[in-house]
């Protein structure tokens, strides 16, 4: 068994018990699974990134408004043991906090909730930004 189908069955077992509601998406690049949250849809990734360690990847998946706050300077500024990154992709922003294996300390569903926390914690001190109408 390859490390990244070990880490997929954790995470199989653990939704199982915790999180019934992620389902799983066909990739061919490792395996990913979203969860459909009012108001925002997460995803959660097991990569083959590295040739020893696969890496896990969180994901929220904010709407467009997003791109008109601070959202660019908190993550830049919050500190984190995950490597934290926002991709613009479809008019949406995906906000990624990302670990390898290698680095993990945690289970995978606290790495999970962790990462989510955090994520959250952004979200709680983003300011709107006035449009060039309002200035």
């Amino acid at each position: 068994m390859k490390l990244i189908q070990f880490y997929r069955q954790l995470f199989l077992e653990a939704i199982n018990m915790y999180e019934p509601v992620w389902e799983e998406d066909a990739v061919s690049f490792g395996y990913r699974w979203h969860k459909r949250n009012y108001p925002l849809r997460e995803q959660f990734q097991i990569r083959d990134m590295d040739p020893e360690y696969p890496a896990l990847m969180y994901s929220l998946i904010l709407p467009e408004a997003y791109l008109k706050t601070t959202i660019y300077e908190e993550i830049k500024r919050y500190p984190s043991k995950y490597e934290l990154s926002i991709v613009i992709l479809n008019r949406q922003v995906w906000l990624n906090a990302t670990l390898q294996t290698d680095k993990l300390q945690d289970s995978l569903m606290g790495f999970l909730y962790q990462s989510r926390g955090e994520l959250m914690n952004i979200l709680d001190c983003i300011i709107r930004l006035p449009a060039e109408t309002e200035v």
